[in-house]
């Protein structure tokens, strides 16, 4: 019984466990293609309006880079030679407010960034006292 017992929590761990794996791997897998952010693809803010593309360890030697906007136009396209790593600065600055996407072209890989334009105006109003100003922001 306790032989039968034991073997019945064997059984039920490796079947758990091999479960539990293959749905972290789907899952893992599937994301890839969906999240915006990879271990060697990723898109990320420098300085206000400056954001840097890196890609590291390219599978070919040639990669294709677009930004679109919302309608997909191509506002920025490129091809080019790659041995380790792509490395672009984008200045966002001269984009009109909207939502604009990066993409990467690696063979039959594919990787997605999106970003969002959006200015905003701040307000401020200054009251002055005779010995102290006070600033209040909105």
């Amino acid at each position: 019984m306790k032989n039968l017992f034991t073997s019945f929590i064997l059984t039920t761990f490796f079947y758990l466990s091999f479960s539990l794996g293959s749905a972290l791997y789907a899952q893992t897998h599937t994301e890839k293609k969906e999240t915006a952010f990879y271990s060697d693809f990723y898109v990320m803010q420098v300085r206000p309006m400056k954001f840097k593309m890196t890609y590291n360890y390219p599978i070919t030697d040639r990669v294709q880079v677009r930004i679109l906007d919302v309608n997909r136009n191509i506002i920025f396209g490129e091809q080019t030679l790659v041995y380790k790593k792509y490395e672009k600065l984008f200045d966002l600055s001269v984009f009109a407010d909207g939502q604009y996407t990066f993409e990467l072209f690696d063979g039959d890989e594919k990787f997605i960034h999106k970003i969002s334009v959006e200015t905003k105006t701040t307000r401020t109003v200054t009251a002055l006292n005779k010995q102290s100003v006070i600033v209040a922001g909105f």
